[in-house]
């Protein structure tokens, strides 16, 4: 078990933290995201009978200050986390807020118009259906 230490961040500790997570980031994130404030909620990507769903974890996030994009072939889903006002001296944290992005490409083309997102217990869920097979017809060729 780890004892709570009071723990102070001066501006130039962040600032060397903040440098050491952009690092991370950088060389372990494909995706990674345009500022070092913001981070990567988890995702869960699985394939459902003619659909594809999409998990994302988004703890405390409202989803008003979510967005979902998706294409045939790309799904991107950026927000803001909002952190609650301290209630007191801060001793210990581990939980952040901030700005979040995910972006990344999908293994079969999708519906892009028929795309579902629903939000409930800090779960994002997109269902995102299919596109058929594509199959091949043959053309009736019509005289004069």
């Amino acid at each position: 078990m780890r004892d709570l230490i009071r723990r102070s961040r001066p501006a130039e500790l962040e600032s060397i933290r903040s440098g050491i997570d952009q690092v991370f980031t950088d060389a372990f994130f494909r995706n990674w995201p345009l500022g070092s404030q913001e981070m990567f909620p988890s995702v869960d990507l699985y394939v459902a009978e003619s659909n594809l769903v999409a998990l994302i974890n988004l703890p405390g996030a409202e989803s008003k200050d979510v967005e979902v994009t998706a294409t045939v072939d790309t799904l991107t889903v950026t927000g803001e986390l909002k952190t609650a006002a301290a209630e007191g001296d801060l001793i210990w944290q581990e939980r952040s807020g901030g700005k979040f992005y995910r972006s990344f490409k999908l293994p079969v083309h999708i519906k892009s118009d028929q795309v579902d997102a629903s939000f409930k217990s800090g779960v994002l869920r997109i269902v995102m259906p299919k596109v058929d097979e594509l199959k091949s017809r043959t053309v009736q060729i019509k005289e004069g």
